[in-house]
């Protein structure tokens, strides 16, 4: 008898040597839907957000910006620093994603109310 397990563990789970390379790709395409699921959750806006909460969200994003801008210390390059720096430049891009999306709005209401005229 060998003292060799000839089986292979993935999530509890044992698997022959034949069927592990299948399971083991199909597991990774489980967890890679996994994250594209909870990266939509991480977009910048909801679509049907309305033109007031859109707003609103741009103003709360703008003082939360100014606040940390305040706080922080731009004469320190270590690695937290750079990681907070990094931060900040994705909450002002996410603003400016809402921005853009309300102007968008706006010229397409407008370019709507012009055509029914």
């Amino acid at each position: 008898m060998s003292l060799i397990d000839p089986l292979l563990e993935l999530k509890g789970m044992r698997y022959c040597e034949d069927c592990y390379p299948e399971v083991k790709r199909e597991h990774a395409a489980a967890n890679m839907s996994g994250k594209m699921d909870r990266n939509k959750q991480r977009t910048a806006f909801a679509e049907d957000d309305s033109d007031d909460e859109l707003r609103g969200s741009i103003i709360k994003g703008k003082e939360a910006l100014a606040s940390r801008e305040n706080d922080f210390k731009w004469d320190n390059p270590s690695l937290s620093v750079i990681a907070s720096a990094l931060r900040i430049l994705t909450d002002q891009n996410k603003v400016i994603i809402k921005q853009n999306d309300l102007i968008l709005r706006e010229l397409e209401n407008r370019t709507a109310t012009a055509r029914t005229k």
